[in-house]
Formats: structure tokens, C-alpha cells, sequence
């Protein structure tokens, strides 16, 4: 990061972060890959990106997150903003027409789009920091709804705090089998909701009792899928079609960021918050 003192935004100062890609593992001092021509990790250094969520806190099994007033956080720490951007939508984005095969009462064709983009964003990336062990309070509802309508769920992809409870609900006539399994570990099954009838509600709280990317399916219907950032600390985002997201009261320090697409893969970047400034970054794909 370079302090840039002459640009202003309010009173802070201004941090832009190096737009080359940084192929770290958290967790690690190793480069896996120094080519600035290399855009694209290998699949294992993908695999180990996903599921780094998990351990995205502090202490050593990354798994310890101490939280404090959002007041105290504003005024009394050392504390900083990011402002980021997940970027190369435009040339990744496209339809998919799904045509169900059956349960055709409730299940007509119907296109959905992986990556939602605007202005070359990458919408329905997660992003969040790695080696945060304090920070504010996670503000974040703890009870989110996760929908079944038209053969589909919504929203694609959410993120939910730890320890959250998932409102599973159903606007299908039809039954289904949902499975909350772990990214990282296809056969570690956190959850599984019946689904029967429309109007069902159905809560869960197996699915976000630890932080990681979940993945939800349905045993019932193979194009049914869904994904979940159970969140171990407030910098945990989803992003918009544009790409943007934003952290607020970052404990000054350095960290990895990591960006999630279940299109695209991960992609992660080094970087340092400095107390005070406005530290502003994109990750592109």
C-alpha cells in the first residue's frame, strides 16, 4: 500500500492497493506463483481459497473472533475503511437456460445468470478478510430467510452470521430434499430440510453453526443449488452486479483478501489497513 496524504476523501487519507494479483495461501508465506501473467490459480490453490472462510478469524485454528462495541470501534481503536471492487463481469456473465426435467407443475424453464454484472462487476462474489481475530460486532439479522420458488432458490448466494437460524421456506408444490454440505468438503452434511408443500417454513441452525462456505442442493431436483457464507466476523461480503463491496471499522493491521465466485474461483490479495485511511482495492477476474 502507498498513503497517497494529497488525496482526500472527508478527513482520511487515501490508500490504493496494487491491482496485481497475489496468489498467496492463507496462512502461508509461499508464493505458489510470482507470473503476473498467471490470472488463474491452480484448482488446489482454488479449493484451499474456498474453504479458507472457515479459519478466517484469529488464533490458531483461525477460528477466534473477539467482538466490540461498533461506538468503541469508531472511536477508541485503530481503525480503517476498504472500499473494493470485484472486476471482469463483462467478459465472464452470460445466461444459462434450465430445463427441468420433472415436477413440471412448479418447474418451467427459466434462465438464471452465475455472474450478474454491471460496469464489468462481479456480482455474487463473497469476499472477506483473513487473520481478523477482533473487530466490531456483526450487525447482521440472525435470522435469514432462504426461499424455494420456481424450481429455484433465492437469493443465489447470502451471507449469514455464525450461529444464525436459516428460515428455509417453500413456494413449490412439489417436495425436496435440501442438503447444506461444506465447499471445502463435499461429504460434510451440516443440515438437511424436507420440503413438501408450499407455504412451508422450515428452521435450521445446523447450517451456520460455524463460519465456512456451505453449498445448499437438492437431492430431488440436480439443477436446485444455492450457496452460503456463514460469516465469522462483519468483513464477510456478497457482492452487487457492480462488483463493489465495502468494510468499515478495520482493525489496523495487514490481511489477505480473499474473492469467492462460484463461476470463477477464488482469487486472493494482500493488503494493509492503516488507521485512518481509506484503503481502496479491486480483485479482477
Amino acid at each position: 500500500c502507498a498513503d497517497k496524504s494529497n488525496d482526500q476523501v472527508g478527513s482520511g487519507r487515501i490508500a490504493e492497493v496494487a491491482s496485481t494479483l497475489d496468489l498467496r495461501v492463507p496462512g502461508t508465506n509461499g508464493l505458489v506463483d510470482t507470473t503476473p501473467a498467471v490470472l488463474a490459480p491452480s484448482q488446489s490453490l482454488a479449493s484451499s481459497l474456498a474453504s479458507s472462510l472457515a479459519r478466517a478469524a484469529g488464533g490458531a485454528d483461525g477460528q477466534r473472533y473477539t467482538a466490540y462495541a461498533r461506538s468503541v470501534a469508531d472511536t477508541a481503536r485503530a481503525v480503517g475503511l476498504i472500499v473494493g471492487r470485484v472486476a471482469g463481469g463483462d467478459r465472464k456473465s452470460r445466461d444459462t437456460v434450465i430445463v427441468p426435467t420433472h415436477d413440471l407443475a412448479a418447474c418451467q424453464p427459466f434462465t438464471q445468470r452465475a455472474v450478474p454484472s454491471l460496469a464489468d462487476g462481479v456480482g455474487n462474489a463473497v469476499v472477506w478478510l483473513m487473520g481478523v481475530p477482533e473487530g466490531p460486532t456483526d450487525a447482521a439479522p440472525k435470522r435469514v430467510a432462504l426461499r424455494l420458488a420456481g424450481c429455484r432458490l433465492e437469493p443465489r448466494v447470502l451471507r449469514v452470521p455464525m450461529g444464525a437460524t436459516l428460515m428455509v421456506a417453500s413456494g413449490d408444490v412439489m417436495s425436496s430434499r435440501l442438503r447444506f454440505v461444506d465447499v471445502a468438503d463435499p461429504t460434510a452434511v451440516r443440515a438437511t430440510v424436507m420440503l413438501n408443500d408450499a407455504g412451508q417454513v422450515v428452521p435450521t441452525s445446523g447450517a451456520a453453526a460455524k463460519s465456512g462456505l456451505v453449498e445448499v442442493r437438492d437431492d430431488l431436483h440436480p439443477w436446485v443449488r444455492a450457496w452460503i457464507a456463514v460469516a465469522p466476523h462483519p468483513f464477510v461480503a456478497v457482492t452487487a452486479a457492480d462488483g463493489i463491496f465495502r468494510f468499515d471499522g478495520v482493525p489496523a493491521g495487514r490481511y489477505t483478501l480473499v474473492a469467492w465466485s462460484e463461476a470463477l474461483g477464488a482469487r486472493s490479495r494482500e493488503l494493509r489497513v492503516t488507521a485512518g485511511v481509506e484503503t481502496r482495492v479491486e480483485v479482477a477476474y
